[in-house]
């Protein structure tokens, strides 16, 4: 089990540049959560592609907080498979920067 993530560069400053955004509403974990979900529910399929984690470093339990088993079964019921940790890392760190690249991403805190 994964103990820690660190997203992308691009995703670390989009969630702080959306935190500022959204006037200090929500911490950058419930930011990442929702871009998780959004991306999620848009279908965006993680297929391999390289991942840049030399962004800001989260710890799964304050990231996904106390259901993170729940995400994790979410993501092996998406992906139809026991998705590796390995994967499973590369697997949120691409949702939560697709999620937060959305152009509608946004409209969900309204």
């Amino acid at each position: 089990m994964i103990t820690r993530l660190k997203i992308s560069r691009s995703a670390t400053r989009l969630v702080y540049n959306r935190v500022k955004e959204l006037s200090l509403l929500y911490t950058p974990n419930i930011v990442l959560r929702n871009a998780l979900m959004f991306s999620i529910a848009n279908c965006d399929k993680f297929e391999n592609e390289d991942i840049d984690t030399g962004g800001t470093e989260f710890q799964i339990a304050t990231l996904l907080g106390e259901h993170s088993a729940v995400y994790k079964l979410l993501i092996d019921q998406y992906y139809k498979k026991k998705v590796s940790d390995e994967d499973y890392k590369k697997i949120l760190v691409f949702h939560c920067e697709k999620g937060l690249n959305h152009k509608d991403f946004k409209s969900i805190f309204k």
